[in-house]
């Protein structure tokens, strides 16, 4: 009897990381901003679509971000749909708010850009380290220096056009950063950096600059911890 228990009990620990797993939910209603803030004058939702616009007469200054008000995010997942036209575009997360009045973020990016190098890259956004990784790169970022690519990923004939959508998914855990678009690993990141951030608020961007406009839809994020962290982490790093 004790030995049944016993494997019961073992199973029913095996199963626990699996069961407690936390589902998706929608960061967007698909019918206003309602959860979200940004500087006034923006940001829009139209057809089911979040809008951010800039124009000749209203140009952003600095970049500014639609930043999520449901608290900080850590280790995650988050999946979108995004296009874009103008100029570039992105997806802050574990961030800083730098400008509550003009909504300025600073912290990791999963930059949105019309050129294929850039396309889903890492860029630190105000933290004077620039683009941390690009496109289709592995890096390992130390306590100095620019980090090191230690292999290419993902597949180099992919074609990706800004004003078309893209499914864009990032992973987190811990201090390792995976980029994805349309089921394709467009950047890995282990970031032993002495700035690298582990908790912030998430954002959207829109860039300064040129005339741009950037539409989101289907925000879906799921917190990660445990077990299944490293689970999700790891088939991300398969891709």
């Amino acid at each position: 009897m004790r030995i049944f228990q016993s494997l019961i009990l073992c199973f029913c620990l095996s199963y626990l990381p699996y069961a407690s797993a936390e589902e998706f939910k929608s960061l967007f209603n698909g019918k206003d901003l309602d959860g979200w803030a940004g500087q006034a004058g923006f940001w829009s939702v139209n057809d089911g679509s979040i809008v951010g616009e800039t124009t000749k007469d209203k140009p952003a200054k600095p970049n500014t971000f639609l930043v999520w008000q449901g608290g900080d995010v850590s280790d995650f997942e988050l999946t979108c749909k995004v296009r874009f036209r103008g100029n570039n575009s992105g997806v802050q997360y574990r961030s800083e708010l730098t400008d509550p009045e003009k909504f300025a973020l600073k912290g990791y990016q999963a930059d949105l850009h019309p050129k294929p190098e850039y396309f889903g890259m890492m860029y630190g956004e105000k933290t004077g380290r620039g683009i941390i990784a690009q496109r289709f790169q592995r890096a390992v970022a130390g306590e100095k220096g620019k980090p090191e690519v230690i292999a290419a990923i993902g597949d180099p004939k992919q074609k990706l056009v800004d004003w078309e959508w893209n499914t864009l998914r990032i992973v987190a855990v811990g201090n390792e950063l995976v980029h994805q678009v349309n089921g394709v690993n467009t950047m890995e990141l282990k970031d032993n950096h002495p700035e690298a951030f582990s908790k912030g608020v998430l954002g959207l961007q829109l860039h300064a600059g040129a005339p741009m406009r950037v539409e989101f839809q289907d925000i879906r994020y799921r917190p990660l911890s445990g077990q299944e962290a490293k689970k999700v982490l790891e088939a991300a790093k398969e891709k």
